[in-house]
């Protein structure tokens, strides 16, 4: 399971118009850290810092600890798996249930 922390509420915006159509685009952004698995499986020994693209009127994820929800993964118009990242609060064991 793909864990992110939150721990800035701060929106990064990039903005401009496109060379291609002309047209303004936006970019709201969120930055965060994710906790990764290395290509032979073992957890990454450090936290990653990661950049959320937002939705154009999607508020910031609060500072917490989620992990990357099941509809992150989705097959594109080409046929591959791509990711846009979504967040849900992850499940915090209580310190009863841990013990």
């Amino acid at each position: 399971m793909i864990k992110v922390e939150i721990s800035d509420e701060t929106v990064h915006v990039k903005q401009g118009i496109s060379g291609r159509t002309q047209k303004p685009y936006m970019i709201r952004e969120q930055e965060g850290w994710g906790f990764f698995y290395a290509v032979d499986g073992r957890p990454h020994p450090h936290p990653q810092r990661v950049r959320l693209t937002l939705e154009d009127e999607q508020a910031p994820y609060p500072k917490g600890l989620y992990v990357l929800a099941p509809e992150s993964l989705f097959v594109d118009r080409w046929g591959q798996v791509s990711i846009r990242a979504k967040l849900r609060p992850a499940a915090v064991k209580s310190v009863q249930q841990a013990a």
